[in-house]
């Protein structure tokens, strides 16, 4: 790409880095990676919704199927159906990993994605995701249960939270590296550990600052759903099957919002390390032609 003049220093100022998608081929700021995130959530958030809202079905026919043989074996609803959740929850978790691993190629490549050919690029994926978030949690949780589980009491195990602290950061970009490299579980930990360490500030801060964002925007976008749900139960409207439907659909859009956008930071944290390290950049530049596809080799 060839420089550009500019008349302020009376020269030429060096090629602009490309950006064919949601960032540019460099190496980010923060700003850069926030805003990314934002933007990819914006261009890409009806395939992902879309996608979401598959998941979400099935994890209430599990939640359902649940409660259901609950029923037939005669055993208490409650019994059942927190594991059950417990169960769904991380399902779906795994869900919006594997889907922002798959939308990751085209926000920064900057093609188009439908909510099947996220699917169809998740599928694979999802396994490795799922195993990778549940080692991950057991990273983080499990200094502190085995303290409890030994009897001591609370105060010793929390203790252990620095610990878990520097273990979750290290494993932060786990998941992303599960679903946008050929890797399991483990390899996915000690990838992300390798990815993260002499970042491991900044990618406390900016995970942290996603998570805080997510949970305003979830917030935020549940209001309008709300208040128009409201209007609907006046019986003059007779509206409860739309304050049904706008309840669902204003959580189903605020669920993807706090589980989706950190995965997309976490994802531009992840590629930001990959263009600092690898020279990711040139092979971005070489891959953004109409003909190359993203390759996390």
């Amino acid at each position: 790409m060839d420089g550009h003049w500019t008349h302020w220093g009376g020269g030429w100022l060096p090629p602009r880095p490309p950006r064919p998608g949601v960032i540019s081929l460099r190496p980010l700021t923060p700003g850069d990676i926030l805003g990314g995130a934002c933007a990819a959530l914006a261009r890409y958030w009806v395939p992902l919704v879309g996608a979401m809202l598959l998941g979400q079905l099935a994890a209430l026919l599990l939640l359902a199927a649940t409660a259901l043989a609950a029923l037939a074996l005669h055993v208490r609803p409650v019994d059942a159906l927190v594991p059950a959740a417990a169960l769904a929850t991380l399902l779906t978790c795994a869900l919006a990993s594997a889907l922002t691993g798959a939308v990751l190629r085209p926000a920064v490549l900057g093609r188009p994605a439908t909510a099947r050919t996220l699917l169809r690029a998740a599928r694979p994926r999802f396994g490795a995701v799922l195993g990778a978030q549940l080692l991950v949690l057991g990273a983080v949780a499990g200094p502190g249960a085995a303290v409890l589980a030994a009897g001591l009491p609370p105060l010793a195990a929390a203790a252990t939270l620095p610990a878990a602290l520097g273990l979750g950061v290290l494993c932060a970009l786990a998941p992303t590296v599960a679903a946008c490299e050929g890797l399991g579980p483990l390899g996915a930990l000690r990838r992300s550990a390798r990815l993260v360490r002499g970042a491991w500030w900044r990618t406390l801060g900016l995970t942290g600052l996603a998570a805080a964002f997510a949970l305003a925007a979830a917030y935020a976008v549940q209001l309008p759903f709300a208040f128009a749900g409201a209007l609907s139960l006046i019986p003059a409207v007779d509206g409860g099957f739309v304050h049904a439907v706008l309840t669902a659909l204003g959580a189903m859009v605020a669920q993807t919002l706090l589980l989706c956008f950190p995965q997309l930071t976490a994802g531009l944290l992840y590629t930001d390390r990959r263009i600092r390290r690898e020279d990711l950049a040139a092979e971005l530049t070489r891959q953004s032609a109409p003909s190359g596809e993203f390759s996390s080799a």
